[in-house]
């Protein structure tokens, strides 16, 4: 039954995002305590979520302080990294090839998706939200934990 309210709520987090740009607080504070609810409450089980919450959203911080400023132009929104919070508890931490892993695949699926729309447009310059990459990179890892 968590499993579905997670999946519901990541639904809205996309739709929200695409539509506007924008990933409520609220549905990241949701998906946040559907991820303790999921966990349980067993000691080792919030360690390791809290190690997660740190690590998977790590990587972005970096991308988000330092890139934007070279660029002069956000390149990531906080609502991304806050939502990697949430689903970095509910992964929970192995090791840091799977970040890697994690970063490298939704960084490459929103470059083809990206490309793909700035060659139909013919405009390279549109933002394009970045949370429905991040959402299917997750489902895909929360996917080969769930087998």
């Amino acid at each position: 039954m968590v499993r579905i309210l997670i999946f519901i709520t990541l639904l809205f987090i996309i739709f929200i995002d695409i539509r506007k740009m924008f990933i409520p607080n609220i549905l990241n504070l949701i998906l946040l305590i559907l991820g303790f609810i999921y966990k349980g409450l067993q000691l080792q089980s919030i360690e390791n979520g809290i190690i997660g919450m740190g690590v998977y959203c790590l990587p972005y911080i970096f991308i988000y302080g330092y890139l934007s400023d070279l660029l002069k132009k956000e390149v990531l929104g906080f609502g991304d990294i806050k939502l990697l919070m949430a689903l970095g508890y509910i992964l929970g931490y192995t090791c840091i090839y799977d970040i890697y892993l994690f970063c490298v695949i939704s960084f490459l699926i929103s470059t083809i998706f990206g490309i793909i729309i700035g060659i139909t447009k013919k405009n390279f310059s549109l933002p394009i939200p970045f949370s429905p990459f991040i959402i299917v990179t997750f489902l895909i890892f929360w996917g080969s934990e769930l087998v």
